[in-house]
């Protein structure tokens, strides 16, 4: 079991969090949780990304940009089970109510049914991962994965009721994803993950395809870094992220440095209906839809600085037609790692 208690002495409000994980079993895997969450969001959350709920987040912000606030009131329970070694399954069944607090499309901007809120939503997924010859890292509870030396490949689909405790919206999702690892002696090594999704219904843009944007001087692997948070939105999109490390490359030359080169390529492609534009595309709010076109960023850095740190050039490519906020198109972030 785990929680917080927090106390806002700016509004004067309390905020929490409440978290029960129960692990009936290992082999096979089974577990249980639950959680209930009261608290600010940033609204995007990514695998790798540094947390924004503090002093050395807000120091890495990039300038100009405005901080997006929405709070969240979250009741979550899942079952996961895994049916083979290579497979597994997850169910969760989701209340959620979003309050948009601070640079948002507000609340009041949405009309909703009699006897159902607006931005509150009841959903059941499903999802099934497939991962052969998955290795992990475990400790008494949880396990961090260690790849495959085979592609890994992740299904999604939710639903959505209203009438459930006030929800407001009937949709349905679909999204999957395929990513691999590979060795390629004497080239180094290349990771590549795809993924894709659509979503069925006429909603707001807490529950559309928000594309993973990072407002931090901190690289993101699984975001884009030159893109800021709710900066595009979509109901229909498909992506690739690329990343090749050549090994010494040009630093062959300068073999007592060890670092090591790479480069990197991330797109993305998206639409956005006509109805979901008219209902989330309100005067003051720069939400934006690529509608077919491509998003493409390119980089290259150095990595192993004191075997711990890397750098990133990243330069915003596509697309050139769509405003950006202080019209950026290169920027330049740091991250660590500790490799094994």
């Amino acid at each position: 079991m785990h929680g917080y208690l927090a106390y806002g002495f700016g509004d004067k409000k309390m905020k929490g969090m409440a978290e029960a994980f129960f692990l009936p079993k290992k082999d096979p895997r089974m577990y249980l949780y639950v959680s209930y969450t009261d608290d600010l969001d940033f609204g995007q959350n990514y695998y790798g990304e540094i947390t924004q709920d503090n002093i050395f987040a807000l120091a890495l912000r990039k300038n100009g940009i405005p901080v997006k606030n929405i709070k969240v009131k979250e009741k979550r329970f899942e079952i996961f089970k895994e049916t083979f070694s290579w497979m597994s399954n997850k169910i969760s069944v989701t209340h959620k109510n979003y309050l948009p607090l601070r640079n948002l499309v507000p609340l009041d901007s949405f009309r909703t049914i009699s006897n159902s809120n607006p931005l509150t939503s009841f959903e059941v997924s499903l999802k099934l991962r497939f991962a052969y010859l998955e290795r992990f890292l475990e400790t008494t509870f949880y396990r961090t994965s260690l790849g495959s030396s085979y592609p890994i490949g992740e299904i999604n689909i939710t639903q959505g009721f209203s009438g459930i405790l006030k929800s407001s919206y009937n949709y349905t999702k679909v999204n999957a994803s395929i990513s691999d690892y590979m060795n390629v002696p004497p080239f180094g090594n290349i990771s590549w993950l795809v993924y894709g999704g659509k979503t069925f219904g006429i909603l707001p843009y807490t529950l559309l395809d928000i594309a993973p944007g990072n407002e931090l001087h901190y690289y993101n692997k699984y975001a884009f870094n030159m893109m800021n948070r709710w900066e595009f939105i979509h109901d229909q999109y498909a992506g690739i992220n690329f990343e090749h490390n050549v090994g010494n490359g040009i630093f062959r030359l300068f073999p007592k440095l060890r670092f090591r080169q790479f480069w990197t390529a991330k797109a993305l492609w998206g639409t956005l209906s006509e109805e979901n534009k008219s209902l989330n595309f309100k005067t003051g709010h720069g939400f934006q839809s690529l509608d077919g076109n491509t998003y493409l960023e390119l980089g290259t850095g150095i990595d192993n600085i004191f075997r711990v740190f890397r750098i990133d050039f990243v330069w915003r490519v596509f697309p050139s037609t769509l405003k950006k906020v202080n019209d950026k198109s290169f920027g330049i972030f740091g991250s660590f790692r500790v490799g094994f």
